[in-house]
């Protein structure tokens, strides 16, 4: 499984994973932005579960060593459940594992992990392709919201030396002719 053949190349792709508890053996894994749909048959009951994002710690990045020599890296999405973690890809490319890792992490918005001795942390920093926090107000359109509406602009605004004035203790003059 090394050579990307099982690889997630776009969201919203289905992947087969081993399951060593389904009746096939396998699961189809599907990645979207907002869940993660799992499904697999077992005992003959075909299941589905769908699990969201914000479920899981992040995108992690374990390197083993390969039997030919050099490195194996697998890409997943991790789990505090470890039979929910999603494995995204497998390869020996370290570049091309590298590019996959920013995209997944910023795709789905989630922290870069780094794998050692079974065991995954948080690198340090923003997650990858993660805009700054002036970018994200500035995308909002904080100074639109700000304005006054078109009707409102014809009015004249309100004085705060008049409002001070309270009248108390007076009668009110009604003319009806």
């Amino acid at each position: 499984m090394l050579d990307r053949t099982n690889a997630a190349r776009k969201p919203g792709e289905s992947l087969v994973q081993r399951d060593r508890r389904a009746d096939a053996g396998e699961r189809r894994v599907q990645v979207t932005r907002t869940d993660i749909l799992i499904s697999r048959r077992l005992a003959g009951i075909s299941m589905m579960i769908a699990v969201p994002i914000k479920a899981y710690r992040g995108v992690a990045l374990a390197v083993e060593p390969a039997a030919s020599g050099g490195a194996a890296y697998r890409l997943s999405l991790a789990h505090r459940d470890p039979d929910l973690d999603v494995i995204l890809t497998e390869t020996r490319d370290g570049g091309a594992v590298a590019a996959d890792w920013k995209y997944w992490a910023s795709f789905l918005d989630l922290p870069r992990l780094s794998g050692k001795d079974g065991a995954v942390e948080p690198l340090q920093g923003p997650p990858a392709g993660a805009p700054a926090k002036d970018m994200r107000a500035r995308r909002r359109n904080v100074g639109v919201a700000k304005r006054r509406t078109r009707f409102a602009r014809r009015r004249k605004q309100g004085d705060l030396a008049r409002a001070d004035a309270v009248f108390s203790g007076e009668r009110e003059i009604v003319c009806y002719e």
